[in-house]
């Protein structure tokens, strides 16, 4: 029973899976195809770079790896080019982070970015450069002037390629990243959606809803942030808008998330008392920045980045430590992909502390951490953690469902007929009692001659004539509206609903039966005995006596009488069998 349900979950699972690694393949194969050839684009990692700073000195740089101290320095990037890459409509392209930039080839102004930003105020902004065909053989300026007193994160090379592939740039070497973050963040919304539609009739969706709000957050934080939302939408403003709204939802998904894997009561009330509380702040920022207010998600954004860390980290803290030892592969999954997770997050954070302090001085090793993907394998394995956990979780459950099903069935079941026995008989007799439903009639049946079968053919031939009845009530049964079950020993009991239907079902029955014996030629004698009786009748005969309350025993006594007469008659007929 155990191998058939795992089964039938892997066999649901399978499909979801092979679709979302074709559409990842296909996703993946589309931007490789696109714009990520390595002979269509260049690093200019040819270039120099001064920082002017208010006193006047200028330090100066030969790579990328550089910084500068205030808002008020003066960053100039000297970008050659070579004449061997002159070609037609070439841009060159770079992420900078909240500041004014403008580029120039000699003293013409080729274009300008980052004076008009209305909305998100700061953000990565996505530089293209046109290139002049003069200007191989020459060199671009462009000119930087920062709006905060620190370097976000570390500079990257600006890359030459083709103007009509500048669209795949923010995912240039990144396109197995951003077709799994791509994929995982469409797949979220729908499972967000199915998930909220299941909310209060499964269990397990409750947690499901919350961990599929927190991943899309993160991966929307995550593509904001890096730029990898300019290659589905180049606008500036959605870019920072779905940075900004990712993180604002980390505020309550992950406390909500979390608060389901803690055992902790303390730890329990305080996550879903801040998941709640600051799901009602992430409603109101939302509202008053789609109404005409002025609002923005970066009027308190520093406060919001204190929120976020400190229920994120909360979260973690209570998913790492939930006060329960782990107990099945999904919390095992979960505790150990989490201590990954947590050493990554560290990696992150020192990597963005002294990124913006390494430059071209420092040894290899620390020019390669400042511009290690720590982030990236964060959310690699996180989503991992994540949505292995709740698979397996989600596969216990519903083993456990389907294992408690069929055991209420099993309680249910009569073994030897396969239909329901006397305790299922008596749950729905209480419930249609319950209901006060008037419209019904019972047929009471009883196998005829079954002692003689046992004594004389032997107790396999007895249970052969058992099965023989239960199979022709079952197919008069069909369609009907109703239900049916063996009552003990000989003893079978119908009801049907509406009660005019009794007359023609008993007649199926007797019909049935009799075929059954014409096709098997049993040895044994085959015959039924049965009685009906509907509500109405017996109401009738309790009023006349002066009783008005009745239930369905009283139904069932007056169609057992019926079969009494029925099986007199029947013994008359076959004196010497019985």
């Amino acid at each position: 029973m155990k191998n058939r349900i795992l089964l039938k979950i892997n066999k649901g699972v399978i499909p979801v899976f092979v679709v979302f690694f074709v559409a990842f393949f296909l996703l993946y194969a589309t931007f490789s195809m696109n714009g990520g050839e390595n002979n269509s684009y260049t690093r200019l990692s040819e270039m120099k770079v001064d920082v002017k700073h208010e006193d006047g000195t200028v330090d100066s740089f030969d790579s990328n790896m550089f910084n500068f101290q205030s808002k008020n320095d003066k960053i100039t990037m000297h970008l050659p080019l070579d004449e061997k890459l002159k070609k037609e409509n070439q841009s060159i392209n770079f992420f900078f982070y909240a500041s004014v930039v403008k580029a120039y080839y000699k003293d013409k102004l080729l274009v300008s970015y980052g004076e008009d930003v209305k909305r998100h105020m700061i953000g990565h902004l996505k530089i293209l450069i046109p290139v002049p065909m003069e200007a191989y053989g020459d060199e671009i300026r462009v000119e930087i002037q920062p709006t905060m007193d620190f370097m976000e994160d570390t500079f990257h090379f600006p890359v030459l390629m083709p103007i009509q592939n500048a669209l795949f740039f923010p995912v240039l070497g990144k396109e197995t990243s951003f077709s799994f973050f791509y994929m995982v963040l469409i797949g979220t919304f729908f499972a967000i959606a199915f998930l909220a539609c299941q909310y209060f009739l499964q269990d397990y969706a409750k947690e499901g809803f919350w961990m599929m709000i927190l991943i899309n957050s993160i991966i929307a934080w995550y593509m904001g942030n890096t730029g990898m939302i300019y290659a589905v939408n180049a606008n500036e403003d959605f870019n920072a808008i779905v940075e900004y709204i990712g993180m604002y939802m980390l505020f309550f998904s992950a406390p909500l998330f979390a608060s389901y894997e803690t055992v902790r009561p303390f730890v329990k009330k305080y996550l879903r008392f801040m998941g709640k509380l600051l799901s009602g702040v992430f409603a109101l920022c939302l509202i008053l920045y789609l109404l005409p207010t002025g609002y923005t998600f970066v009027k308190y954004l520093r406060i919001a980045q204190g929120i976020q860390i400190v229920m994120v980290f909360s979260a973690l803290l209570s998913l790492l430590f939930p006060g329960k030892k782990a107990a099945n592969m999904a919390e095992y999954i979960m505790q150990y992909g989490l201590i990954f997770v947590s050493l990554f997050g560290i990696l992150e954070q020192i990597r963005i502390i002294c990124a913006t302090k390494i430059t071209e001085d420092f040894p290899p090793i620390l020019r390669w951490f400042a511009a290690a993907p720590f982030s990236r394998w964060l959310l690699y394995m996180l989503v991992l953690t994540f949505l292995s956990s709740y698979a397996f979780k989600v596969s216990n459950v519903v083993q456990k469902t389907l294992e408690e099903k069929n055991l209420k069935i099993l309680a249910y079941t009569d073994n030897l007929s396969a239909m329901g026995n006397r305790q299922y008989l008596q749950r729905k007799l209480d419930i249609l009692d319950k209901s006060r439903n008037r419209d019904y009639a019972v047929i009471f049946m009883d196998i005829n001659d079954l002692k003689y079968t046992n004594d004389h053919f032997g107790h396999e031939e007895g249970d052969h004539l058992i099965r023989m009845v239960s199979s022709s009530i079952k197919k008069a049964m069909d369609n009907m509206s109703g239900f049916y079950g063996r009552n003990g020993g000989d003893e079978f009991l119908s009801v049907l609903i509406p009660a005019n239907k009794a007359t023609e079902v008993a007649k199926q029955i007797n019909a049935n039966l009799q075929k059954t014996k014409e096709e098997e030629k049993p040895v044994f004698p085959v015959s039924l005995s049965l009685g009906i009786a509907n509500y109405r009748e017996v109401e009738e005969e309790r009023r006349f006596s002066g009783l008005e309350m009745i239930s369905s025993s009283d139904v069932i006594r007056k169609a057992d009488a019926r079969m009494y007469e029925d099986k007199c008659v029947h013994k008359k007929k076959h004196p010497l069998v019985s």
